[in-house]
C-alpha cells in the first residue's frame, strides 16, 4: 500500500472515524483503526462492535492496499504533523509515515482479521431534519438510566409512526418525550444505545435532512463521506403512555428562567446526604422554594399563576432542573395531582416536549 493525502484532510478523517474506537477493550485489533487505500480514495474504519463508523478521502494512491493501526497512536502522529501532503506506504505489517521532514515507522495488524461493517437486511428509512434530531436528542438523554439490569432503560426510545416520531427515555425517577411531527412511512419502535445518540449529535450537527436507514438490529446513517452505524438495543421498553395524565389538579404557569435560578440557588443549601432535595410551596401567585440542611438553609420567591388549590410538594432538585433546562420556550406549565403523584412539565406555547418527574415524600425532608 501507497498513498499521498493532505494533512488537513487526513486528520479530519481520522478524528471522525476515531469516535468509534474504544479505549476500553480486551481485543487488541479493536484498539486499532482499519486503514485501505484504493480506486483513488482512503478509506477509514473504526469499531467498538456497538458503534461502526466508515469514512473516506480523497488521495493519491500509488499501490493499493489495507493494514490496522493503533487508532490512539496514529491519531496523536496525525495531529503532531506539519500542515503539508503525509506520504504514507506499507510494507507487510511495517508501515512508513513521512511528512516534510518527520519520519515514523509503526508497526501494523492483518487488515483481514478487521471486524466487517454491519448488514443491513430488511431496512427501512425514516427522514428527518438535523435540528429537529437534534432537539429531540437534547430534550430526552439525559434521563436515560444508568442501570445495565434494565438495558432498554439505559438507551432512547424511538417511537416511530405514519404521524412522526416519538423520543423517549425513563429512569424509574423520572421520564422525558419529545415529538417530531411529520409523515414517516413505516411503523415500529427501536432504541439507540446513550453513547450512540451522543457521537450522532456530534456528526448530524449543521447538516440538513437526514434519513436513517433501520434493519433488524442496526441504525444506519449517511453522511456525506461517513456511514455511522450503531446496534439496536434489545429488550422491551416501557409503556410509557400509561404514565401520563392528561388532567391535572393543580396547574402552575410561570417564567422558566427565574425558576430556575431560584432552583439552582436552593441546591446551594441541600447538603449532600439529602440529595438535592427542595420543596415547593405552591399558592395563587407565586412558588416559594425552601430547603434546609446542616449547613443552612434557604428560603426562595418566584412569581406564578396558578388555578387548583395550594399545594406543599418536595422535589431532586436535579431532577426538576434537568427536565426544565432543556424547555426552548420562555414559559412552562406545571400540571399536579398532588403530592405523592408525578408532576407533568410542559412547553406553555408547544406540545412537542413533556417532562414527568416523581416527587419525594415530605416526610424525607
Amino acid at each position: 500500500m501507497q498513498f499521498h493525502i493532505d494533512k488537513s484532510a487526513l486528520s479530519s478523517v481520522v478524528s471522525t472515524v476515531s469516535r468509534a474506537i474504544s479505549a476500553k477493550t480486551n481485543m487488541q485489533i479493536l484498539e486499532g483503526l482499519y486503514m485501505e487505500a484504493k480506486g483513488g480514495e482512503l478509506i477509514l474504519r473504526g469499531t467498538d462492535t456497538e458503534i461502526s463508523i466508515e469514512s473516506k478521502s480523497a488521495c493519491m494512491v500509488d499501490t493499493e492496499g489495507s493494514i490496522v493501526l493503533n487508532a490512539s497512536l496514529f491519531g496523536d502522529i496525525v495531529r503532531k504533523l506539519p500542515a503539508a501532503m503525509v506520504h504514507i506506504e506499507s510494507d507487510g505489517q511495517k508501515v512508513k509515515i513521512v511528512c516534510e521532514h518527520s519520519r515514523f515507522e509503526l508497526m501494523g495488524q492483518n487488515a483481514e482479521e478487521y471486524p466487517q461493517l454491519p448488514e443491513l437486511e430488511e431496512k427501512e428509512s425514516v427522514v428527518v431534519t438535523a435540528d429537529d434530531l437534534l432537539k429531540a436528542f437534547k430534550e430526552t438523554q439525559f434521563a436515560t438510566s444508568n442501570d445495565d439490569m434494565r438495558i432498554a432503560l439505559t438507551g432512547v426510545l424511538l417511537d416511530v409512526t405514519h404521524e412522526g416520531i416519538t423520543f423517549v427515555a425513563l429512569d424509574g425517577y423520572r421520564m422525558a418525550m419529545s415529538r417530531i411531527a411529520g409523515e414517516q412511512q413505516l411503523e415500529r419502535d427501536l432504541i439507540l444505545p446513550a453513547r450512540s445518540v451522543t457521537e450522532i449529535a456530534k456528526m448530524v450537527e449543521g447538516k440538513g435532512a437526514l434519513s436513517m436507514e433501520i434493519g433488524s438490529n442496526h441504525l444506519l446513517i449517511r453522511l456525506d463521506e461517513t456511514k455511522f452505524y450503531t446496534k439496536l438495543l434489545n429488550g422491551e421498553f416501557f409503556q410509557y403512555n400509561s404514565l401520563i395524565r392528561r388532567e391535572h389538579d393543580v396547574t402552575v404557569r410561570l417564567e422558566k428562567k427565574p425558576f430556575i435560578d431560584a432552583l439552582e440557588r436552593a441546591s446551594l443549601m441541600t447538603g449532600k446526604e439529602r440529595n438535592g432535595l427542595v420543596k415547593l410551596e405552591i399558592f395563587d401567585d407565586r412558588i416559594e422554594i425552601l430547603s434546609n440542611s446542616e449547613i443552612g438553609n434557604v428560603h426562595e420567591v418566584v412569581e406564578a399563576q396558578k388555578t387548583g388549590e395550594d399545594l406543599t410538594i418536595a422535589f431532586n432538585a436535579r431532577y426538576l432542573l434537568e427536565g426544565i433546562r432543556v424547555v426552548a420556550e420562555e414559559e412552562i406549565e406545571m400540571g399536579f395531582t398532588d403530592a405523592v403523584n408525578p408532576c407533568i412539565i410542559t412547553p406553555n406555547a408547544a406540545d412537542s416536549y413533556l417532562y414527568l418527574v416523581l416527587p419525594v415524600r415530605l416526610a424525607s425532608l
